[in-house]
């Protein structure tokens, strides 16, 4: 199941730890379920024959008709999607306000909560004008899904609907799923100490590391499961790579304040460790990994190339400032007002030096070696050879030290180091390695490892941990002011809810750490498309998604992918009437001028705790309405304007948008029906027992909530019929 966004994970534990728990009741008389409108006919993909467009491709495609973008189905009809993302079952047991599981409500009313689950639910929601399936769904949903055993007549997917897809490359490259690597791509985040302060969940991925172009080329060529990609399956709607959730740098951008700023990626590059040997916990998965390549690409790749960083030839960030100030180091120190003395590190690297040679009984080994200051992350230990361990820091979680300038040595391997008893000492250099079983008599055990360098008093750029606070500064939200074409609602502006510090980095540095940010993002996109288009031809969007509570990604995250998109999936608000300040129209221009002319999906969270099964839990968010009813008026609100205002390029630019979430989960009322499975129609959200809505009808028992909630649905069917109207 996808992560939930951070914004809603943040309100969640504030919910838990922070409010006192209520109980709200409601009294509203149960409603009749809302008349839908009426849908006009569609082809079997969902498109409209009164628009008809240039496809023959087969496959999905993406069109311009005058100055309005459309998804173009393979059968050459013209096509809004309104999706609903993660229609899935929650976990057993998920238990209501009550304390009761509410999974056996799934078998009583369907006879399972698998194929007919899945059949019905797409009855329901197809029925209140959705037309495709969101990102991070089940099997039983999708249209390509058979069952050899079950009530779906011909044994195949009933209710066929185009789907969204996402492949996760780089979050898979990073913890070598399917062992497509000799080893894994490295995060950044967890290279940062303790100059860094802000929250550290995700990941930054190293993607200038060869080896995440490699994994996708070789998962687009190999993965059974990509095999829909490969053949350009007539049902799938656009290709997502990763998840957000799990992507640092395509989060909420600074130029809308919404409590959750991203750090900037590249003062994060500049500042994390430019080696590292050994993970004890990647941000994804409970895995540690050694590395043996142990450069960290993004930052410290060193090709002095003679072709011009730019979002064509993206470059990593040593290689962009040794281009823009040619080589000079003094040049840079001048503009920065830095002391630097080289663009490299000025580590000293050791290898193979000699720990101990093993007697075949001795487990512990204790000694110092031979150089320090030492540099954490960059100590691998051999036996006979191979690399088998390496040292976990203390900044890093789960390392079992948190006293400074002190690091555990750990391995992968299982059962071959004891990680609590074996240490290394940073400033002296004094190690112990503690083996769990003695090694064969006769094995040495070396050591390779850096000195002098990265936290241990090195004085290059790429030796940059934080620590320069005069001119790298401690903020690592924003780096320079407000882009003076949005300054209203500027998230460093040091006041209020939402708000992060003042920027405080040297002027200079901030823009040339700023102007790197596209070529960072443009690094990912050009990879993730080239590899896509050799070998489909498939809509391409990008991540899932681009900004997150509700406010746009950076623009500089967005000029480096715009290129590389065939469209992007894009998280705003929602609309919201005068006198509410114009937040959501602001940054719908924002993101129409730094997209470019590219079609766009949106996402949408909105809730209304207290009218829903999650009453229980408080909640205080922007994103929160007083009843569902209003809650559907959101719903409705965006999406209407959405389709009918121009962006900055003169277009309407929006091809669909996607509700998140089926059904409410992690006590937060996301879906479009309650925990016990009941629509948010003001009929079945009901304490009786009723006979549930069309299209399940009288032979469906629902209601059983804990009061009588309001009516989302009426007006969601009709904001998903809405672009109809545009139809000739």
């Amino acid at each position: 199941m996808k992560r939930l966004p951070f914004t809603l994970i943040a309100i969640s534990i504030f919910a838990v730890i922070g409010g006192a728990r209520f109980f709200q009741r409601s009294n509203r008389t149960p409603l009749q379920p809302p008349e839908l409108p009426q849908r006009p006919l569609v082809d079997q993909f969902g498109g409209s024959p009164r628009l008809p467009c240039r496809n023959k491709t087969g496959h999905f495609i993406l069109a311009k008709i005058a100055n309005r973008w459309w998804f173009c189905d393979p059968g050459g009809n013209a096509f809004i999607s309104m999706s609903v993302g993660n229609l899935l079952t929650n976990g057993n047991p998920t238990k209501d306000c009550n304390g009761v599981n509410t999974y056996p409500i799934y078998a009583a009313k369907y006879g399972d909560a698998e194929f007919n689950w899945g059949w019905q639910t797409l009855r329901r929601m197809t029925a209140w004008g959705f037309n495709s399936v969101g990102q991070d769904s089940g099997p039983f949903v999708q249209p390509w899904e058979t069952c050899p055993k079950c009530d779906w007549p011909q044994r195949r997917q009933p209710i066929r609907l185009p789907s969204l897809v996402e492949a996760k490359p780089a979050e898979y490259a990073s913890i070598n799923v399917a062992g497509l690597l000799a080893e894994p791509i490295k995060d950044e985040i967890s290279g940062v100490n303790d100059n860094y302060s802000a929250w550290r969940g995700g990941a930054l991925y190293d993607i200038f590391d060869p080896k995440l172009n490699l994994w996708w080329k070789k998962a687009l060529a190999s993965r059974p499961g990509l095999q829909r990609i490969r053949s350009n399956d007539p049902y799938i709607l656009g290709i997502f790579t990763d998840d957000s959730d799990y992507f640092w740098g395509a989060g909420a951008g600074p130029d809308f304040a919404s409590g959750h700023t991203s750090s900037n990626v590249a003062w994060m590059t500049l500042i994390t460790s430019p080696v590292q040997t050994y993970i004890q916990s990647t941000p994804l998965e409970d895995k540690r990994f050694l590395y043996q390549q142990t450069e960290v690409y993004s930052k410290a790749q060193a090709t002095n190339p003679t072709t011009p960083c730019s979002i064509a030839n993206p470059c990593s960030l040593r290689d962009y400032l040794w281009q823009k100030y040619h080589g000079s180091i003094s040049a840079l120190n001048s503009a920065w007002r830095s002391n630097y003395t080289t663009f490299d590190t000025t580590g000293k690297s050791v290898t193979g030096e000699l720990i101990g040679t093993t007697d075949g009984t001795t487990k512990v080994f204790a000694l110092k070696l031979a150089h320090a200051e030492i540099s954490p992350y960059s100590i691998l230990i051999f036996a006979g050879g191979t690399a088998k361990a390496g040292d976990c820091p203390w900044f890093h979680r789960g390392c079992g030290t948190s006293k400074s300038n002190e690091g555990s040595i750990g391995s992968p391997a299982a059962n071959f180091i004891l990680q609590s008893s074996s240490s290394i000492d940073y400033l002296t250099g004094a190690v112990i390695i503690s083996f769990v079983n003695p090694p064969a008599k006769g094995t040495a055990i070396t050591a390779n490892y850096i000195y002098g360098g990265w936290m241990a008093g090195g004085t290059g750029l790429m030796d940059e941990d934080g620590s320069h606070k005069s001119w790298v500064g401690t903020n690592p939200f924003c780096l320079e002011g407000a882009d003076p074409n949005y300054p209203t609602y500027f998230a460093c502006a040091g006041r209020g809810w939402g708000s992060n510090p003042v920027p405080n980095a040297n002027p200079r540095l901030g823009a040339d750490l700023d102007n790197w940010v596209p070529q960072m993002s443009a690094q990912y996109f050009k990879t993730m498309h080239d590899d896509l288009k050799a070998v489909s031809k498939l809509p391409y969007f990008g991540l899932d998604m681009l900004g997150a509570y509700g406010v746009p990604a950076y623009s500089k995250f967005l000029e480096g992918a715009a290129p590389y998109l065939d469209g992007a999936f894009v998280s705003l608000k929602y609309w919201q009437p005068p006198p509410i300040p114009g937040a959501f129209q602001s940054a719908y221009q924002y993101l129409t001028q730094y997209l470019g002319d590219v079609p766009f999906l949106t996402f949408s969270v909105i809730s209304a705790q207290s009218d829903s099964s999650m009453s229980c839990y408080p909640i205080s968010d922007a994103n929160n309405m007083p009843d569902q009813a209003r809650r559907g008026e959101m719903w409705y609100n965006t999406v209407k304007y959405l389709l009918t205002v121009n962006g900055r390029n003169g277009d309407i630019q929006f091809v669909g948008a996607d509700w998140w979430s089926w059904q409410d989960f992690q006590h937060l009322n996301q879906g479009l029906v309650s925990i016990h499975d009941n629509a948010y129609d003001g009929h079945e959200s009901v304490s009786g027992k009723v006979p549930c809505s069309a299209p399940l009808g009288q032979n469906s028992s629902c209601g059983g909530e804990s009061g009588n909630y309001g009516d989302v649905i009426g007006p969601i069917a009709r904001a998903n019929a809405l672009w109809y109207k545009f139809l000739p």
